[in-house]
């Protein structure tokens, strides 16, 4: 006996495409998250100088829901896509660039995450066997240890010891060529960027046709045609700038209870210069680590690391008795400079960041202006929760 062909009672799942954990939409909200896992952490260390720097760690990991990680994808082919982005947002976080213990941090969250994979078979669900890491990085990691030798972080050393062992003795990391090569898939993060646009951009192409109702004139276009035609492309121009200002709202790492005010720029310039920014950290890290690593850890060091503090703090303060001036003068004129981001700009911000040089508990601790990256100079009330 045949049956008849009929359709199926039960529909598809709907699975969310691998190319998402790599766009900007997933990257940008999942580095805030990382970032404010690691800020956080840092700051209550600062505070409480704990003797079980991972206990405070786990803490931190739980109250701020990272337990549920595990649980925000379930095919497999995109819980691949998804542990490795952020296997690899945690590993960026740990080149020598960072301060030593926004590394540790960074590798405690990778041997969490690693190490809370889901193991039942019902149902049975995709986990990493191997992390992937260039030679470079991988032997920046190992050399951790070797830099938490100030008295502020000796308490992270022993357990920073034992995670790496813990990691290197189960053979998680697949070791890849060096970075320069781009030996990583994809070459940078994140690798799709999404543009809002309300209208097709084949609307534009209306404004540069000629009517049809209106037969086209032979020959060449007189220089009123072409003034005419002139005005219409800068008046598409100005709609395309109006239509496609985006308006964002700034994520920072600490915490507050009110919401930063949102943003307002151009889509063009929503997306962070990420190759821009790295090299800027790279050399301001290698000029703070040349004036003393330690600081502001370390009150204790040598003539030459005293004297280079000194020439840190002038140099904020001439920077601000500079922006002082510009202040002046701009106000003179009628004119505001750095206003347009309220608390996040303008020179109040760069008093704020050089008072906090020196201080180990502030994000401009280490650089006072040269932290403004970090978050130095944000008041509490300026930022909020990723």
């Amino acid at each position: 006996m045949s049956l008849a062909s009929s359709p199926s009672s039960t529909r598809g799942q709907i699975i969310i495409q691998p190319p998402y954990f790599t766009s900007s939409t997933f990257i940008h909200p999942a580095r805030a998250d990382v970032d404010q896992l690691i800020q956080v952490y840092s700051r209550e260390y600062a505070k409480m100088h704990p003797s079980h720097p991972f206990t405070l760690f786990k803490a931190i990991w739980v109250s701020h829901g990272w337990t549920l990680i595990h649980f925000k994808v379930f095919d497999a082919r995109s819980r691949e896509a998804f542990l490795r982005v952020m296997m690899r947002l945690f590993l960026e976080r740990m080149i020598v660039n960072e301060t030593p213990l926004n590394r540790v941090t960074a590798l405690f969250g990778l041997y969490t995450l690693l190490n809370t994979q889901p193991s039942t078979p019902a149902p049975p669900l995709y986990a990493i066997a191997h992390v992937q890491v260039t030679c470079d990085l991988y032997d920046e990691i190992l050399s951790l240890p070797n830099a938490l030798n100030s008295e502020y972080l000796i308490p992270t050393r022993p357990y920073t010891i034992y995670v790496l062992s813990a990691l290197l003795n189960a053979q998680l990391f697949q070791i890849l060529p060096r970075s320069k090569l781009h030996p990583l898939n994809p070459r940078e993060l994140p690798r799709e960027r999404f543009v809002q646009d309300t209208e097709p951009w084949a609307s534009e192409a209306s404004t540069f046709a000629w009517d049809g109702s209106v037969p086209k004139k032979k020959g060449r276009p007189s220089k009123r045609e072409k003034m005419k035609k002139a005005r219409d492309s800068l008046a598409s121009l100005d709609r395309w700038l109006d239509r496609t200002n985006y308006a964002y709202q700034p994520t920072h790492a600490a915490e507050s209870i009110e919401p930063a005010l949102p943003v307002t720029t151009h889509i063009i310039l929503s997306h962070p210069p990420i190759t821009t920014r790295d090299i800027y950290r790279s050399q301001k890290s290698n000029f703070l680590n040349a004036i003393d690593p330690n600081y502001p850890y370390s009150v204790s060091g040598t003539s030459e690391t005293r004297s280079g503090r000194a020439t840190l703090a002038r140099a904020n303060e001439t920077m601000v008795e500079r922006m002082k001036k510009i202040d002046e003068e701009a106000a003179a004129q009628g004119l505001e400079v750095g206003g347009e981001g309220g608390e996040r700009t303008g020179l109040q911000r760069v008093e704020r960041a050089a008072r906090e040089l020196g201080d180990a508990t502030a994000a401009g601790g280490r650089g006072g202006i040269l932290s403004l990256l970090e978050g130095g100079g944000l008041p509490s009330n300026a930022t909020h929760d990723a």
